[in-house]
């Protein structure tokens, strides 16, 4: 049996932000803490374990069409599942994933809150498997506004 997961049940408009710019990853995680705390949807130690996670474990994936990071953290500080969307007007660097000393520059961000260790697995297979689909891909990159790309997430399939 396939585990798939809708991204719908993870999805708001109100967590997909469009142009944003960053100095760092402080400043984007820092931003990201911000609502979803404000929405009741991570502990109050959510932020200093992103940053934490990230540095110990990179996220940046460079795919065919465009480089994204996939920052998340433990279960443990997460009160409800949730994909947090953000499409940078700058790229941001990320250290690559599965490495140590190496650096890419991000253009989207797809930071993942979920209350379940194997749903996070089954939400990374499906994130890079939409990135091994070129077409799908570059909807996705002309995509300029929060509804669009709501709808693009929870039509995907």
């Amino acid at each position: 049996m396939e585990n798939i997961i809708s991204f719908k049940s993870f999805l708001s408009p109100s967590f997909i932000q469009l142009s944003d710019s960053y100095l760092d990853q402080k400043e984007l995680f820092s931003n990201i803490n911000s609502v979803m705390l404000e929405h009741d949807y991570i502990e109050k130690s959510y932020l200093d374990n992103v940053i934490e996670r990230e540095e110990k474990y990179p996220t940046g994936l460079v795919t065919p069409l465009l480089n994204i990071a996939i920052p998340h953290t433990d279960p443990i500080h997460i009160k409800k599942p949730f994909i947090f969307i953000t499409k940078l007007q700058k790229p941001l660097s990320f250290g690559a994933m599965g490495t140590d000393d190496v650096k890419i520059d991000v253009n989207w961000i797809f930071s993942l809150g979920v209350t379940h260790a194997e749903t996070q697995l089954i939400l990374l297979q499906e994130l890079i498997s939409l990135f091994s689909k070129e077409d799908k891909v570059k909807t996705l990159i002309s995509l300029n506004n929060e509804k669009d790309i709501y709808d693009f997430f929870i039509n995907f399939k």
